[in-house]
């Protein structure tokens, strides 16, 4: 387990990062990116979207654009990164919560998203299946993630500090949850930095 391959030292970390993580946010996630993780949700206007691990809101404003503030559920275990958010789209309904544990019925949401949060989770496969869970038949779960580095140095490095999966293992995680006609693409910001993140795309039965 990495150092921040646990919920109360990712939230500790998240409760100072948070001060500069939108100035430090656009290198590693950029516009593209997050365009692409909500196209692979295939949600449309007047659906209802489960964010999970909203952080400060950047993905948000894209799944706004496309259903609404009203639309979105976003839910994050760090108050000092969601009251941005918060205030970013105050029509939008937040919560503090659990992506292993949502506290949502079964088949709740059209589509559930989360970039960049799995990373944090000790138990990724479980967050997986608690998003297929909550959303509804027919409807995707997207997950972004950072993916397992080529170079074997820079790997045993970042995987000290934090999950990085392989898509492999993505696949697998989303196989487990029962999700269907899975997807996905490796991608990143800079063209020299162009397999940063795997983004998986997975439909429930």
């Amino acid at each position: 387990m990495g150092l921040l391959d646990d919920k109360k030292r990712a939230r500790t970390f998240y409760k100072y990062f948070s001060k500069i993580y939108d100035l430090v946010n656009p290198f590693f996630y950029s516009e593209e990116m997050r365009k692409t993780v909500v196209d692979m949700a295939e949600i449309d206007e007047g659906d209802l979207v489960l964010e999970v691990g909203c952080g400060t809101g950047f993905t948000t404003f894209e799944i706004v654009k496309r259903v609404g503030e009203e639309k979105v559920v976003a839910v994050d275990l760090t108050p000092e990164q969601m009251v941005k958010a918060v205030a970013r789209f105050p029509k939008a309904n937040f919560l503090r919560g659990d992506a292993e544990n949502l506290p949502f019925k079964d088949n709740t949401f059209d589509a559930s998203i989360s970039a960049g949060s799995i990373e944090y989770w000790p138990h990724p496969a479980l967050g997986i299946q608690e998003m297929a869970r909550v959303t509804k038949p027919g409807g995707r779960v997207v997950i972004l993630a950072p993916r397992k580095p080529d170079n074997p140095i820079v790997r045993k490095f970042a995987e000290s500090i934090m999950l990085f999966p392989s898509t492999q293992q993505c696949v697998a995680w989303f196989l487990k949850a029962g999700l269907e006609d899975i997807r996905y693409v490796e991608m990143g910001p800079y063209r020299f930095w162009s397999k940063l993140v795997v983004i998986i795309s997975g439909r429930v039965p």
